[in-house]
């Protein structure tokens, strides 16, 4: 039996698969002032280019719901994605903004973690 795939992996996939859409990824700090502090990341459109910026300060999984919101602006059914990337983005809804996203996100996670422990590699 192959090892799970951890979710560093799966931002390492997530990352191939947005740089192949043409997306550019940027790891930058992002602060936005005193009372709202620093961000984890987002998609911007720089000069008619989408751009991902990510605070390397993230959290992983935060990385992953950027990279995820991110390539799932793209048509992803006449692609090749990995099944494991593939199965992560169908189960994460679209983003609707706020907490409870990121709660879905981190369900889905887990989900997925505890599905293949008892059912093998990703």
């Amino acid at each position: 039996m192959k090892p799970v795939m951890d979710e560093l992996q799966i931002v390492d996939l997530l990352e191939e698969l947005a740089e192949s859409l043409g997306l550019q990824i940027n790891y930058e700090s992002i602060w936005l002032n005193e009372e709202l502090g620093t961000r984890p990341g987002g998609v911007c459109l720089l000069k008619g280019q989408r751009l991902v910026i990510i605070n390397p300060q993230a959290s992983t999984k935060e990385k992953i719901r950027i990279l995820s919101e991110a390539v799932r602006q793209f048509d992803l059914d006449q692609i090749y994605v990995r099944p494991v990337l593939r199965e992560l983005l169908d189960r994460i809804p679209m983003p609707s903004g706020g907490s409870s996203h990121d709660r879905k996100i981190n369900e889905e996670l887990s989900d997925l973690e505890n599905e293949n422990e008892d059912t093998g590699p990703f």
